[in-house]
């Protein structure tokens, strides 16, 4: 069985991304309206909604739709557990990871930094940079080890300030009693 028009059209969709965005939803409109069970076609469209439209019921309800259609479908994890930790739904991201790890095939080193990343909205900095290191030492992109790095500094520099005010707050409790 060779390559579907829809297929051509969903790598052409995803060749547009984010470049040419109005190419890109044209082309998955077409896919979604032809095969409303195209996994990675709502997993992309799921990113237009979340990234650049910033309306994030509709890109979780793509990234459900991902979800029912192939469980195996291992860029939506990533994508999904982002979402639900910029809405601060921790728990669920969470569980997202947790399904995530267990796909065949999927980016350890972006789920490592999911949990990095979730860990560091718990404000649990050194957890979060465990997390970080263990994205680095399975990652095997020079771009996403720089970004791991940065995402490092920026714990540390996060730690440092909160241990500055917890020892404010100490001075302040001596000082007062």
């Amino acid at each position: 069985m060779g390559i579907t028009t829809y297929e051509v059209m969903y790598i052409q969709a995803k060749d547009n991304y984010p470049y040419n965005v109005e190419e890109c939803i044209e082309k998955l409109q077409y896919v979604i309206a032809a095969d409303n069970e195209h996994a990675g076609a709502h997993c992309l469209m799921g990113r237009i909604y979340e990234e650049q439209l910033e309306d994030f019921k509709q890109a979780e309800y793509h990234y459900r739709m991902t979800l029912y259609l192939d469980k195996d479908y291992g860029p939506v994890y990533g994508q999904y557990a982002m979402l639900l930790i910029r809405l601060n739904r921790l728990e669920e991201a969470l569980k997202i990871i947790g399904h995530g790890i267990k796909v065949p095939g999927i980016d350890l080193s972006l789920m490592s930094c999911c949990e990095g990343m979730l860990y560091e909205k718990y404000e649990m900095y050194s957890t979060s940079i465990k997390y970080y290191m263990a994205a680095k030492k399975l990652c095997m992109s020079n771009y996403f080890i720089e970004m791991l790095d940065s995402h490092i500094k920026r714990v540390k520099d996060k730690r440092a300030l909160d241990i500055k005010r917890k020892k404010k707050e100490s001075k302040k409790e001596k000082s007062g009693n």
